[in-house]
């Protein structure tokens, strides 16, 4: 059985017509022969960015992971533990573009790995802020999906407090101020196992929110929490 190959999100920023039909007509061919399958992305989510190496670097191609500088030397910071950076000719053929796509393919895979370990150190340091400083932690919290944790866990205010970290990063005055869950119920909650390979941590802001300071527009949503909350409590008690 045929094993399905990783998809990759791949920009293109080739100013030359020239250079972007010739990538257009090659790329369909050496998508199909590269160890992973390619896709088209916006800048802002591609992993791999084809750019014109004659011409200025895009500001993309400084957070982008693998840029293909094509008819021009990298540029930049060229190639880094954290950064991977090739050049084509400007007369580069399908088999070209296959190695370069197959090169870029291996560096994210180990690029992955690293990114993973650094963001689960990032956690881990966070998490030990959290229990030294409690309501002063400089870190805020972040779920990427629901969780659904068992007693004592699924009371409301906590329903609510996991509610919000799904919509958001969450220092944690905010969280118990708009939840009801207290600081030190928000802290054993945030080190639970079942929420770690979903958790995500970042800097707080220096300045705090105070008692009376309204969420921002777009932000946590306090009737939505409370639906959600009371729709999570309503399948419970139905179960």
């Amino acid at each position: 059985m045929s094993q399905t190959k990783e998809e990759i999100g791949l920009a293109v920023a080739l100013r030359s017509p020239l250079l972007l039909q010739r990538f257009e007509t090659l790329f369909a061919d050496a998508a199909a022969r590269s160890l992973r399958h390619w896709r088209q992305v916006p800048l802002v989510s591609a992993q791999v960015l084809i750019v014109d190496g004659q011409m200025p670097e895009p500001e993309a191609a400084a957070w982008t992971p693998c840029v293909i500088y094509v008819g021009g030397a990298p540029q930049g910071l060229g190639q880094t533990p954290q950064r991977w950076a090739a050049s084509l000719g400007v007369d580069f053929a399908a088999a070209d573009l296959v190695d370069a796509l197959d090169r870029a393919a291996v560096f994210l895979m180990d690029w992955r790995v690293r990114q993973q370990l650094v963001a689960s150190q990032a956690l881990e340091r966070a998490l030990a802020d959290l229990q030294r400083q409690g309501a002063d932690c400089m870190y805020r919290f972040q779920l990427s999906a629901w969780v659904a944790l068992p007693a004592p866990w699924n009371r409301a205010e906590c329903l609510r407090a996991l509610a919000m970290l799904c919509r958001g990063p969450m220092d944690i005055p905010a969280l118990c101020e708009h939840s009801g869950i207290s600081c030190e119920t928000a802290i054993e909650l945030l080190q639970q196992p079942g929420l770690r390979s979903l958790l995500h941590c970042s800097l707080r802001s220096v300045r705090r929110r105070t008692a009376t300071t309204p969420l921002p527009e777009g932000g946590t949503n306090r009737h939505w929490v409370r639906r959600l909350a009371g729709w999570v409590l309503g399948q419970g008690s139905a179960a």
